[in-house]
């Protein structure tokens, strides 16, 4: 897989076109490889270690999927961190909601700069602020939730 075709890809989401859906399974994996990874080594080595830890098979196949997994994944676990999802990832039943809402329900790069918001600079926040969504209070968390109880 070329870096064109990712590319490619982001281009179109950046361009307005929804992020591709994808196995819940593909992020439920990706998830359990990560938390697999001592925290205090998670920035440097997620990449090194997620690719040691993964089934080639399971891996994204396409450029559209590879993306799709990558986006959906870090909204996802944004909210996990600001606790947003903590009712559903108690247990193992809740925690495959997630993982089928994360990767089915219907959103877009607002909706990830929505969930990664508090980690971004001021000027961003500001300009997702004057597009009408709140930084602190991200509605997509709710929206991925109804979706969730609605469809899985």
């Amino acid at each position: 897989m070329h870096m064109d075709e990712l590319n490619a890809v982001t281009d179109q989401i950046n361009e307005g076109a929804e992020v591709p859906s994808v196995e819940p399974e593909l992020i439920e994996h990706v998830w359990e490889a990560i938390r697999s990874i001592p925290e205090e080594l998670r920035a440097t080595s997620r990449g090194m270690h997620l690719t040691a830890k993964t089934d080639p098979n399971l891996l994204p196949q396409s450029p559209e999927q590879r993306v799709g997994m990558m986006m959906r994944y870090g909204l996802m676990n944004a909210l996990i961190e600001r606790g947003l999802l903590d009712e559903y990832m108690k247990d193992e039943s809740g925690r495959k909601k997630v993982f089928a809402a994360a990767a089915k329900f219907p959103c877009d790069k607002n909706d990830l700069a929505e969930a990664v918001a508090q980690q971004l600079n001021q000027k961003t926040n500001e300009e997702l602020r004057q597009a009408g969504y709140d930084p602190d209070h991200p509605k997509v968390a709710e929206r991925l939730v109804t979706w969730m109880r609605e469809h899985c």
